[in-house]
């Protein structure tokens, strides 16, 4: 599947760039530095051997700052945890105007790129790692332990996030539907109001979640088509479990052997939930773009619209 991140051209002058990671390396010249892609953060490779991120122009201030610390603060505590490589970082700065953070590069290629050119074998193999990955990250030993040590925010509580969710539907109906057809606002409708009022949707255990997993931030080592690392965590948060198991594009039985080798719980309404937010995670595309008048952000959601609106006809 093509990623809307990989089309983006980068936002940052390479000048800003080049200064910005002058101060670790003094002798570094712009011809060193290569643009990856641009999602939240611009990401670039630094003499072949480094991953610098900076966050998008509408985060170079201190918001952008807090998503960098918290980003690595919560990277630092689940690298114990898990066994794929993640990113680790060691270049840090906070400036408001070029926050920057730093890592040795993880050697491999995203999953989406290989994933129409290997075997069946080697992509069960795949969703077979990407499954125990996930229950080590949504261990409880994990996510009892960053709660002890001040790691995540404990106010999350599933009361908490149906309210939150009641409150995005109202701005999606106030920012989108003068912009939707019919078919396309009663499809947003059926979707939250089916899942809203279901008390079972919000009777979970939550956990530790990385909040971005998909075959885009999932390397593959291209000698064994293994899975070797796990990259931009800067969604992870407590939050459903279920939002980091969405593989309906891999095909079923990809997604299939993700679920099986899943080890941690999967409740009642576990696929109910992966099938909400899911559908619903096109409009996020959406509400950026119209609230920042980005018009190919905006077209990126309304094709994933269509897209959901055709996997799922009847939510």
């Amino acid at each position: 599947m093509e990623f809307f991140e990989d089309l983006r051209p980068c936002d940052i002058a390479f000048s800003t760039i080049t200064d910005g990671i002058y101060r670790f390396f003094p002798d570094i010249e712009e011809k060193e530095i290569k643009f990856f892609y641009h999602g939240t953060y611009n990401v670039f490779e630094v003499k072949d051997h480094y991953i610098f991120r900076i966050p998008d122009k509408t985060l170079r201030n201190q918001k952008g700052v807090q998503l960098l610390l918290n980003e690595v603060k919560m990277l630092h505590h689940i690298q114990k945890y898990v066994s794929l490589a993640i990113p680790d970082p060691i270049y840090i700065s906070i400036d408001p105007d070029c926050p920057i953070m730093g890592y040795e590069k993880i050697p491999g290629i995203p999953l989406h790129k290989l994933f129409n050119k290997i075997s069946e074998e080697d992509k069960m193999q795949i969703a077979a790692n990407i499954g125990e990955f996930l229950g080590e990250l949504h261990s409880k030993k994990l996510f009892k332990d960053a709660k002890n040590n001040k790691i995540v925010d404990n106010s999350f509580s599933c009361e908490k996030y149906k309210q939150n969710l009641e409150e995005y539907f109202k701005i999606i109906q106030s920012l989108l539907f003068s912009l939707l057809n019919h078919e396309q606002k009663q499809w947003i409708i059926r979707l939250f109001t089916n899942f809203l009022d279901n008390k079972v949707n919000f009777k979970f255990n939550y956990s530790i979640v990385h909040g971005d997993f998909d075959s885009s931030n999932i390397l593959i080592d291209p000698n064994n088509l293994n899975v070797i690392g796990v990259v931009d965590f800067e969604e992870s948060r407590v939050y459903d479990p279920a939002a980091d198991l969405l593989f309906y594009n891999e095909g079923d039985k990809f997604f299939q052997k993700v679920l099986k080798s899943y080890n941690e719980n999967i409740d009642a309404n576990f696929k109910e939930r992966m099938k909400f937010l899911y559908g619903q995670s096109c409009l996020g595309y959406l509400k950026y773009g119209i609230e920042n008048n980005l018009h190919d952000l905006v077209n990126w959601g309304f094709k994933l619209l269509k897209m959901r609106m055709n996997q799922f006809p009847i939510i």
